[in-house]
C-alpha cells in the first residue's frame, strides 16, 4: 500500500464523485499531478481551496488513492474577477499537460509564486507573469525555446527582428515582428515587460506554442479569458 504524508499541494479541480465523495485532482511539489478520492468530503464544514497551498496526505492501492489527511500551509486567498480567471486558466493546463505522478517541482514553485504574487500586480505585470508561466511549463515538458541564440546559432542582438518559427526557434528577419530585446527579457524573467504590442507578441507565440500540445479540445476557462 501506498502512503504519503504531508505533501505540499495545491488543488486544482474537483467534481462530485459517489454520494458525499468528492473526486480532487491535486498538483504536488514532490509527486506531480494525482487525482485522490475524499470520501465523506461533500458533507464537510471544512472545503477544501482552490489557489492556496495545502499540506495533504493520501493512502491506498492501485491507480485511485484516498485523502486522508489535510491542513492549509498558507494565507487564505481569494481571487476574483480577471485575476480568478487567469488561474483558473493556469489550473487547466497543468490539468490537461502534466502527465500523473511525474514530479515537476519547479513548475510547482513557479505556480505558487505566479498564485502568491497575482493580485498585487498591475496588469501588464500579470500578463508577462503569465507568459513566463507558459514557457516554465513547456520548457518542463520538453519543449522550451533558446531565447539567446537564433536558428542558425548566432546570439539574438537586441536591435535587431526575428520571427518564431513553430518547433524551431527564431530566424533573423528584417521584418520580423519580433525584437531581440524582447527575447532578451524571456531570457532573463526578472525583467518584467510592460509594452502592450510586445506582450501580445508573446501571447500568440505561446497560443501557437501550447496549442500543438492541447490539440483541438478547447479550454474551458478560455470561455471566461478576457484574450482576444
Amino acid at each position: 500500500m501506498t502512503r504519503v504524508e504531508n505533501s505540499p499541494a495545491f488543488l486544482i479541480h474537483r467534481r462530485m464523485y459517489q454520494g458525499n465523495s468528492l473526486l480532487l485532482d491535486f498538483f504536488t511539489k514532490d509527486h506531480g499531478k494525482l487525482r485522490l478520492i475524499a470520501r465523506g468530503a461533500r458533507s464537510s464544514k471544512t472545503s477544501l481551496q482552490m489557489f492556496q497551498c495545502l499540506s495533504i496526505s493520501y493512502k491506498g492501492k492501485g491507480d485511485l488513492k484516498s485523502l486522508s489527511q489535510w491542513e492549509i500551509s498558507d494565507e487564505p486567498r481569494r481571487l476574483m474577477g480577471n485575476d480568478l480567471v487567469m488561474a483558473m486558466y493556469v489550473n487547466e493546463l497543468i490539468q490537461r499537460l502534466l502527465p500523473e505522478g511525474d514530479e515537476h517541482s519547479e513548475i510547482f514553485e513557479s505556480y505558487w509564486s505566479y498564485i502568491r504574487s497575482i493580485s498585487s500586480l498591475d496588469a501588464s505585470a500579470k500578463e508577462y507573469t503569465l507568459r513566463v508561466f507558459e514557457n516554465q511549463l513547456l520548457q518542463d515538458l520538453g519543449y522550451g525555446l533558446d531565447f539567446e541564440d537564433d536558428i542558425d546559432g548566432n546570439i539574438i542582438n537586441d536591435n535587431l527582428h526575428y520571427d518564431y518559427i513553430e518547433d524551431q526557434g527564431f530566424a533573423l528577419n528584417v521584418e520580423g515582428e519580433i525584437q531581440g530585446s524582447t527575447l532578451a527579457h524571456l531570457s532573463k524573467s526578472n525583467e518584467p515587460i510592460s509594452s502592450t504590442k510586445e506582450l501580445s507578441i508573446l501571447k500568440k507565440m505561446n497560443r501557437k506554442r501550447l496549442k500543438s500540445l492541447l490539440g483541438d479540445k478547447p479550454l474551458k476557462s478560455k470561455e471566461l479569458f478576457f484574450v482576444n
